[in-house]
């Protein structure tokens, strides 16, 4: 049964690394798609592309929300009574930032500071199974998150070219019960359980902005590029492990440390935005994520009953060996009035995962992953009001990719997501 467990709980948290398409912040850039870095001319400028925060001429702050809703949809082709269709939603803060423009000297400076989550480990979920006469329920609660602290700053070097720096300081953690629980006809029992962990890691941004609307005779296009460091995410904390009546010895408890380091790439972005009129602008971007070769790896120390450290083989982080690059465009039109300004958003992505489409071996009876990647694709749609004062911006966007096993059917991820924000300005 400890087996049974092992794959359920690492089915779920599988589901969770969907988070590693990182990406900036905000409702607006949201909007396009999240083509973000030739464009870059907010404050969330400093998850982007920093170098795009010299395009702010007064102080403001923002804040991002997000209602996220999740969906699983399991077609099996062998037995159609184990079909399944479950979805679930939660709401979270996803950003908040506080940018001001500076003069030092001749130079015009822009100095911001801003918070991010950057992945997001919300799951509550309850699978029950009927196999013959056994009952089989997972029970599944996972909160928490890992988030970003990120001062950044940016300079203009002369009216065309601009650069910026910032640093993500990675922190948060991760709270989870989980619990398995068998019935039959003659026994009962279950296996549980429950940990934390929490979360650190630092790494840098660079970006740069070439804006060629402000040579003597302007061209309406900018160019940006932003490169982030590779990195170690590290975590640790504690697990505690419950086997009641699974056991000859009846109900056994074990704790344990645990660890866990995730190596992070370099990522490497470029963006162009092209503003052909006064209304109207659109923007495109390419981001190189390497994730090919990077790993997993986790450590188990127990404390009672105390044992030797256990050290887990290293665990691709992507299961087709393939990097996460991806495409963004996306495109405004400003419907503009006399004391306000109405934008209209669209965006499209492309969705590359960590999941890899399963082949199924008649030798050994499992599946193993394939090198055919899970990708899919991501349309949003956004609006908002801008006025003197203040600005709200509210997008929906929705991303779709499906995950194939050779023989026994698919899985079909869906992920619908409302952002919305506010920018004050002083």
């Amino acid at each position: 049964m400890k087996r049974v467990l092992l794959i359920l709980v690492f089915f779920i948290s599988y589901i969770q690394a969907q988070d590693f398409n990182l990406t900036g912040a905000g409702a607006r850039a949201e909007g396009f798609g999240g083509a973000f870095i030739g464009l870059a001319d907010d404050a969330t400028a400093v998850t982007w592309n920093p170098a795009g925060l010299s395009q702010l001429e007064r102080p403001e702050a923002s804040i991002v929300t997000r209602f996220i809703s999740d969906g699983v949809s399991s077609k099996n082709n062998l037995d159609p009574s184990l079909n399944s269709d479950e979805r679930q939603g939660h709401f979270s803060v996803n950003f908040g930032s506080v940018a001001l423009p500076l003069k030092l000297g001749n130079a015009g400076v822009v100095a911001a500071i801003a918070f991010q989550r950057q992945l997001d480990f919300y799951d509550n979920q309850k699978f029950q199974y009927e196999v013959g006469t056994n009952s089989i329920v997972l029970d599944s609660k996972l909160t928490g998150g890992v988030n970003t602290i990120t001062p950044g700053i940016s300079m203009r070097l002369s009216p065309v070219v601009a650069v910026g720096a910032a640093v993500n300081i990675w922190t948060g953690s991760l709270n989870s019960d989980q619990k398995l629980t068998l019935s039959t006809t003659s026994a009962s029992g279950f296996l549980q359980n429950i940990g934390n962990e929490d979360f650190s890691g630092l790494n840098f941004v660079i970006g740069g902005l070439v804006d060629l609307s402000s040579l003597p005779n302007p061209v309406p296009v900018k160019f940006g590029v932003s490169l982030k460091t590779p990195f170690t995410l590290k975590g640790s904390g504690s697990t505690k492990d419950e086997d009641n009546n699974f056991s000859t010895s009846g109900s056994i408890i074990q704790t344990s440390n645990v660890s866990e380091e995730v190596q992070m790439p370099l990522m490497l972005g470029f963006g162009v935005s092209y503003r052909p009129n006064d209304n109207l602008v659109f923007a495109m971007d390419y981001e190189i994520r390497s994730f090919g070769d990077k790993q997993l790896t986790s450590t188990q120390t127990p404390t009672s009953p105390a044992g030797p450290t256990i050290v887990d083989p290293p665990t691709p982080i992507s299961a087709s060996k393939n990097g996460l690059n991806q495409f963004r465009v996306g495109g405004e039109y400003l419907i503009i009035m006399e004391k306000s300004v109405i934008p209209i958003r669209l965006g499209f992505r492309t969705v590359p995962t960590v999941l890899a489409d399963m082949d199924y071996n008649s030798s050994s009876g499992q599946y193993s992953p394939s090198s055919t990647q899970v990708s899919g694709s991501g349309i949003s749609i956004g609006s908002g009001f801008i006025g003197d004062t203040f600005a709200l911006d509210i997008t929906l966007s929705s991303n779709v990719y499906t995950q194939k096993y050779s023989t026994e059917g698919q899985i079909d991820y869906s992920t619908v997501t409302i952002s919305s924000s506010v920018i004050i300005y002083f």
